[in-house]
Formats: C-alpha cells, sequence, structure tokens
C-alpha cells in the first residue's frame, strides 16, 4: 500500500512516519522530507503534482500547516497570506491537481481549533474551518474523506507557550491508531475528534 503525506509538525510525524513505514511505503513531502517542496508557494506545488502524476497512491494524509499567535492587528499580511496559502489553498490546488483524487482516502489531520476559540489565532483559526468545510464539501463528492482534529499533541511544540496549558491534550498514539482504524476500514467517520 502506498501512502503519501504532507507534515510540518515534526514532533507527530516523526513518530507517525516511523510506525507507519513498517508497514506500508510511506512517501512524505516538507521542506526537508523524501521530496522537498515548500507547500505553500504555488509553484512547488506544481512541480510536486507533476513529479507524482504517475504515481498510484491509496492513501493521502495531509497535515502541513502553520500557525502564528499575535493580536490580529499586530500581523503581517505577508505572514497572513503565508498561513492561508499552507494552511488551506496547498490542500485545494494539490488534490485539484492530482486528477485520481476519487480513488484514493484522504485524510486531513487538523485541529478542533477548526471548532473551538483560542484568544490570538484569528487568521490561523480561520484557515483551519476554512479547511474543514472543504474536506465536508469534498467529501459530498467523493466518498472516501475524513477528517481528525486532535487537541493539544503531547510533543515538545507547546511548551513555550504557558496559555496552552490550559488545554486538554491529545496523545500521538491515538492520532495513528485513528489512522489505522480509517485504512483498515473499521473507522467510517467523516469527522472524528480527539
Amino acid at each position: 500500500m502506498n501512502i503519501f503525506l504532507t507534515w510540518d509538525s515534526s514532533g507527530i510525524w516523526n513518530f507517525v512516519f516511523e510506525k507507519m513505514s513498517d508497514k506500508y511505503n510511506v512517501f512524505w513531502v516538507s521542506r526537508t522530507g523524501q521530496y522537498k517542496y515548500d507547500l505553500s508557494k504555488k509553484e512547488e506545488i506544481e512541480k510536486l503534482a507533476n513529479h507524482l502524476k504517475d504515481t498510484e497512491f491509496d492513501v493521502l494524509i495531509l497535515n502541513a500547516w502553520m500557525w502564528y499567535f499575535w493580536d490580529f492587528r499586530q500581523g503581517s499580511i505577508e505572514n497572513y497570506e503565508k498561513i492561508i496559502n499552507l494552511n488551506l489553498f496547498a490542500n485545494i490546488m494539490l488534490l485539484q491537481k492530482l486528477n485520481y483524487i476519487p480513488k484514493v482516502k484522504i485524510i486531513f489531520i487538523w485541529s478542533i481549533i477548526s471548532k473551538k476559540f483560542m484568544k490570538w489565532a484569528t487568521v490561523y483559526q480561520a484557515s483551519k474551518f476554512g479547511l474543514r468545510w472543504f474536506a465536508w464539501w469534498l467529501k459530498q463528492e467523493w466518498y472516501k474523506v475524513h477528517i481528525i482534529n486532535p487537541k493539544i499533541v503531547d510533543t515538545n511544540f507547546h511548551p513555550y507557550n504557558l496559555s496552552l496549558s490550559k488545554f486538554p491534550e491529545t496523545k500521538i498514539e491515538d492520532i495513528y491508531q485513528v489512522i489505522e482504524n480509517i485504512i483498515s476500514w473499521e473507522e467510517k467517520r467523516f469527522e472524528i475528534d480527539l
């Protein structure tokens, strides 16, 4: 089985990749991954789609994202554009370019933030909300679409931000298990909150 994976959160994906690569052929994309592409740039997505056009995948796991936390007025348009491009537009463009999409399972690893309010994350949350509804409408066209919404994940990604300590955590192992359950058809729900 061939699995395609985009990531930015190394704490989650180092674990998931190591577990999955024991059982599947896993191809991953990040700025430092097996395929080195910056998915926040349209021309890089074009190159990637062209590179993969003859490769058949069974599962696409999409998790590339970025965030900034600050007062909305303090953020720059350039950084807001990066957030929207990577978190939302990159997924839209990549899936549109890979024309065999109806044959595969699509798993978005997103965030409970697409459904909850967190102060200082206005544009980040907007991108998550947009992706959640993009996934929902894809589900209406292609039935093999799932979205996983973890809470704060138990990695070393967040400790510097003490305000996050009040949020419950999701275990990396739970994310991996839900992915496995989707792949094996044990999990059929569109949206899984962890």
